[in-house]
């Protein structure tokens, strides 16, 4: 339930955002990214400091490719759900100096839109749906640059879609060549991931991981 909601309020909130105008758009903004503290509070306070994944939200997706809507929270992705929950009300305070934004609607929606999609990528346990959300967070990232960048904006926003496209194609394909060594069904849960990983040849080990390295590579920046 908990993950749950710290997918949905950004993704409703970025959608509310459509409808409001003008400046009053930064203030519920700031608002509606308040509002996702509460369950990143509500996470804390239930959370036990072991090993194990919690507040599991689970459900078929695609089952025919054996991929499903899997997400939970271990003690990695509970530490950077809480750091892009306290940053986003900071990033959108920020903002509140420049007085002539053009559309400050679409501005802040696509800023909560893009707080949703990285709290999937840190809480997403199915390999293709981590994917989905990786891509999915670089989308309002474009868009902001384009629409509000600097000079040249058109031009250096281009490159960046090419780089992060090569980029992503590297994870792409050793997310896929991993997904067929999955003895049985094949799934893209990321438990089994890991295990047909461990599994494989020590030199194929060794270029998958330079696959997804480059990937979180190009992007990391």
């Amino acid at each position: 339930m908990i993950s749950g909601l710290l997918l949905l309020i950004p993704l409703v909130s970025a959608l509310l955002l459509l409808f409001i105008k003008g400046e009053n758009a930064k203030k519920a903004a700031l608002a509606l990214s308040l509002v996702q503290l509460v369950p990143t509070l509500m996470m804390l306070a239930q959370f036990t400091h072991d090993a194990s994944t919690q507040f599991m939200l689970d459900f078929w997706w695609i089952p025919s490719l054996g991929i499903s809507f899997k997400i939970g929270i271990d003690g990695i992705s509970a530490v950077l759900v809480l750091l892009t929950n306290l940053l986003i009300p900071f990033i959108i305070l920020s903002s509140f100096h420049k007085k002539n934004y053009n559309n400050p609607h679409i501005f802040y929606s696509l800023i909560l839109f893009m707080q949703m999609a990285l709290i999937g990528v840190f809480t997403a346990m199915d390999g293709f749906l981590f994917y989905i959300f990786w891509e999915l967070a670089l989308i309002p990232i474009y868009f902001i640059c384009l629409l509000w960048g600097g000079e040249n904006r058109a031009k250096i926003t281009f490159k960046f879609f090419i780089y992060t496209l090569f980029g992503s194609l590297f994870m792409l394909v050793a997310l896929i060549y991993i997904y067929l060594q999955t003895p049985g069904v094949h799934t893209f849960d990321i438990n089994a991931l890991y295990a047909a990983g461990r599994a494989l040849p020590v030199g194929t080990q060794a270029i998958l991981f330079w696959g997804l390295f480059i990937a979180f590579a190009i992007k990391m920046p």
